[in-house]
């Protein structure tokens, strides 16, 4: 079966200690778990048909028991099912026949007595197979103590999302994590496959970006698309090259140019949008034009996430720039230009999506939480 992974043994385990730091041989730089110890809330994790929060070692949220004695950890709750719990897609960052080590920090609470199972499993969805579960370990968790899950996987090729979580008690009962660490038995070889396969950074997100093959990979969102080498009695002519687009007859401000962006976009990769755009139309001479992205979620919620906006006249091209960032793979991902009243044409001359230079370390940007999308 596609991305069916194999369960190995391995004697190299990191090893969770009480000060929640990490002893392995690779060192917890290899840790492929983004936000591993939840230092930065739920950043990057998901809670899956259920609830979660962060409790921190001050809050005293079980009355002082020794699961509460080391940092913060994550709380999973209102749980109905024993497959509920807390998920983070790692799809981008595995590589296909090499071997990872499982380790993480775990808890229970809730209305119960003694101890209950807690289990780490793999979600593979497959683009045209129903979707597999493998189970990479299980341990058996109490109120008195965090107890160490540890298990191992292969998988032989990479499905279209791969996504780990935490599952397994009875609903009712809250699942803790402290911490989850999940490395490579080979460092250099993960970071070989992530040169290779990785996105390149000159490599453009969008097919056909300046229209130099007509309309092709394009499509109306609610109107219709016309390719132009000159509008108005050649006063409107391209910025640069042969042609433009136009998107016309709108009647929502909704409406305008798309392309589909699914599969050629990373999670936890931050990508620059640069468009050149201007209006056309009567009696309007400025509006506002807004690059959009709609996000349909594994779980086939749509979200529309605007990434920046610009004041366009039917003067001349300005240019509309900005940056997102996806903390997960959904199932679809599409790019529009959009904006202007109904009955004004959105000209398009290029619109170019890449993956963000990096630069030295400095102060973060301001991010904006948006679900699946983080706009910078």
């Amino acid at each position: 079966m596609e991305g069916q992974p194999t369960n190995k043994a391995n004697d190299d385990s990191a090893v969770l200690t009480e000060d929640n730091t990490v002893h392995s041989s690779t060192g917890s730089a290899n840790n492929i778990i983004r936000n591993s110890d939840f230092s930065m809330g739920l950043h990057s994790w998901h809670p899956n048909s259920c609830h979660s929060f962060i409790v921190s070692a001050e809050s005293n949220y079980l009355g002082g028991t020794s699961t509460n004695s080391f940092g913060n950890h994550a709380v999973v709750t209102k749980r109905r099912e024993r497959w509920q719990g807390l998920e983070q897609d790692i799809t981008s960052r595995i590589s296909p026949g090499l071997t990872y080590f499982v380790s993480a920090s775990v808890g229970v609470s809730g209305p119960h007595q003694g101890s209950a199972g807690v289990k780490a499993t793999l979600r593979l969805e497959h683009q045209y197979s129903k979707t597999s579960y493998f189970c990479i370990g299980k341990t058996s968790a109490s109120k008195e103590r965090w107890e160490k899950l540890e298990g191992t996987f292969t998988l032989s090729a990479i499905p279209n999302r791969v996504v780990f979580y935490l599952e397994g008690p009875a609903p009712g009962i809250d699942i803790l994590i402290r911490s989850v660490v999940i490395t490579c038995s080979s460092p250099k070889e993960c970071e070989d496959n992530w040169a290779d396969c990785g996105p390149a950074g000159d490599k453009d997100v969008i097919l056909n970006p300046k229209f130099e093959d007509g309309l092709r990979n394009w499509s109306g969102r609610g109107c219709e698309i016309v390719l132009h080498d000159s509008m108005a009695d050649v006063k409107i002519v391209p910025q640069s090259g042969k042609v433009f687009a136009s998107a016309t007859k709108s009647t929502q401000s909704w409406n305008g140019i798309h392309q589909e962006i699914t599969g050629r976009v990373q999670p936890d990769l931050a990508y620059d949008v640069t468009a050149v755009a201007r209006i056309f139309g009567k009696n309007v001479t400025t509006a506002t034009v807004k690059a959009t992205l709609w996000i349909q979620t594994a779980y086939h919620r749509d979200k529309y996430v605007g990434i920046s906006n610009v004041q366009a006249t039917d003067k001349d091209w300005v240019q509309l720039q900005g940056k997102f960032l996806l903390d997960a793979s959904p199932a679809k991902v599409v790019i529009y230009i959009e904006g202007p009243p109904p009955g004004i044409d959105i000209l398009v001359n290029s619109l170019v999506v890449k993956q963000a230079e990096k630069v030295p370390p400095s102060p973060p940007p301001p991010v904006i939480e948006v679900g699946l999308v983080y706009v910078i």
